[in-house]
């Protein structure tokens, strides 16, 4: 592994976290829509994916947020 991409490697990896964490939090919206439209509703499996898909965004937005800040710091620096 090259050291030009050994110094990236955190950076990387929270930038692919943040895509999978989003990602993830649209498969449970999407989860939650699915399971409220259903001929008998299933409201509290409804609406605990979409807790879940909440707390994955928040943990998406946090990671970029942070990844954000880190690198305005450097820059400063």
């Amino acid at each position: 592994m090259s050291s030009r991409l050994r110094g990236r490697l955190p950076e990387i990896v929270a930038v692919a976290l943040a895509v999978l964490f989003g990602a993830l939090s649209l498969y449970f919206f999407g989860n939650a829509l699915s399971l409220i439209t259903l001929e008998e509703p299933r409201v509290a499996a409804s609406l605990l994916a979409a807790l879940i898909g909440l707390a994955l965004l928040s943990a998406s937005v946090s990671l970029a947020r942070s990844l954000v800040l880190s690198k305005a710091l450097e820059k400063e620096e």
